[in-house]
């Protein structure tokens, strides 16, 4: 069985165009199957962006697990930042650099398993299908990635293991602030000191 978090690039193609709304802005994004969300926005990454919006970011941004590039895509018509997306999916990467290229977006989208790099900000909608193991080194490679001062900003399920990704976050920055609650959905801000 493919999942969106693999290298799935001998799955047949089948791109669309997929049309969504947030905050009452249109978009439109190069989509096809075996990609995460891929008939629009998809409500986990709707929760995080409407408080990602309301935050300060600037300077260099990463979008981990960035998919086909829906967060960066948001966040650069909010903000003036240079975005990395990373995800170990390749159709993904490619579609992703197709919407960054229609929103003119300052940035790229990388494949990659992890961060390597320094980054003011990680947001992430992070891929918790590839289990807890694997689900840490994410964060532990978003902890390294940061600039002193720098936050991670993430949303997952509380029936996913939101209070136990918690839990790991405050371990590694010795802080985790939960941010907004909606409808089972929890957004986290841990901030590297």
């Amino acid at each position: 069985m493919s999942h969106y978090f693999t290298d799935n690039s001998d799955l047949k193609q089948n791109r669309k165009e997929v049309p969504f709304r947030f905050l009452d802005i249109e978009y439109v994004v190069h989509s096809d199957d075996g990609v995460f969300s891929k008939n629009g926005l998809d409500r986990g990454t709707e929760v995080l962006l409407k408080v990602v919006t309301n935050q300060e970011l600037t300077g260099n941004v990463a979008d981990l697990g960035s998919g086909i590039g829906v967060i960066g895509v948001i966040l650069s018509s909010y903000f003036d930042i240079n975005i990395t997306g990373v995800d170990v999916n390749p159709r993904a990467v490619e579609l992703a650099n197709l919407n960054f290229k229609r929103y003119d977006v300052k940035g790229k989208n990388i494949v990659q398993d992890g961060l390597m790099g320094t980054f003011d900000a990680v947001i992430s909608n992070p891929p918790i299908r590839v289990g807890k193991e694997k689900l840490y080194e994410l964060f532990d490679s978003a902890y390294e990635s940061l600039t002193r001062g720098g936050s991670f900003i993430f949303v997952m399920r509380k029936s996913h293991g939101a209070k136990s990704a918690q839990a790991k976050c405050i371990e590694l920055f010795g802080n985790c602030e939960l941010l907004k609650k909606d409808k089972g959905f929890y957004v986290y801000q841990a901030k590297k000191d």
